[in-house]
């Protein structure tokens, strides 16, 4: 495994026996251990699961980056969009760590032992993040970060700019609020890194896009991005 200095690595073993192990969705007991499993079979049979080629190509029309991955459609399954609120808003961070590891699961990655990969968490404004008490992104980033074994870059960029939600805006409002944003953080990555963006939820894609024209701009290469759902 690569390592680098001043790098979070994901949690260790002891917090995943701690992560539920009942159905989000009909609150059955699993008795499976696979790490990326969220409900029974029966729940996760009825649920829009975008993991795959399919999510991938609905990201891409929004955010031209060259890999990208997402779990689900938001208002397909009201069980899953309850996950995501009880994230951002009701303090459930865990939650956030076993989705992560949910999509990453699913996913495959191009590895490369020329060029290492690194998770970037999208960055909240210190404001927000004070509020919440945590970065949902990051908590995201925690999950993917112990399925896929790669480390976590979380202070590679920084939101300078204070605003409120984007939700109910317009595509171009989104893209005028997001593109001046965000800028380089105090511990970026080595060079050979290959990033991939987490973030919670796309919409636009604006967002995501910004983040990545930052790195972009200081010669870093962003391989894509990864959210828990698309809206």
């Amino acid at each position: 495994m690569v390592t680098f200095p001043g790098v979070f690595w994901p949690v260790t073993e002891a917090l995943s026996m701690i992560l539920p192990r009942h159905c989000i969705d009909c609150q059955r007991w699993i008795p499976s251990q696979e790490s990326g499993q969220l409900g029974c079979d029966l729940c996760e049979q009825k649920w829009p699961d975008l993991r795959g080629s399919h999510g991938e190509m609905m990201m891409k029309e929004r955010c031209l980056l060259e890999c990208m991955w997402t779990g689900f459609r938001l208002g397909e399954n009201a069980a899953l969009e309850r996950q995501i609120q009880a994230l951002k808003y009701q303090g459930h961070r865990r939650l956030g760590l076993h989705l992560g590891r949910w999509v990453s699961a699913g996913a495959e990655v191009p590895f490369s032992m020329e060029k290492p990969i690194g998770l970037v968490p999208v960055p909240l404004h210190w404001r927000r993040r004070w509020k919440r008490g945590f970065n949902q992104a990051d908590w995201i980033a925690r999950g993917v970060a112990k399925e896929w074994e790669v480390p976590i870059f979380r202070k590679a960029l920084i939101r300078h700019q204070y605003a409120q939600s984007h939700t109910g805006l317009s595509r171009r409002k989104r893209l005028d609020h997001s593109a001046s944003a965000y800028r380089l953080g105090s511990a970026v990555p080595p060079k050979n890194v290959r990033i991939v963006l987490i973030d919670d939820v796309m919409t636009t894609g604006s967002t995501l896009r910004a983040c990545a024209s930052v790195l972009e701009s200081s010669n870093y290469e962003v391989l894509g991005a990864l959210t828990l759902a698309l809206a």
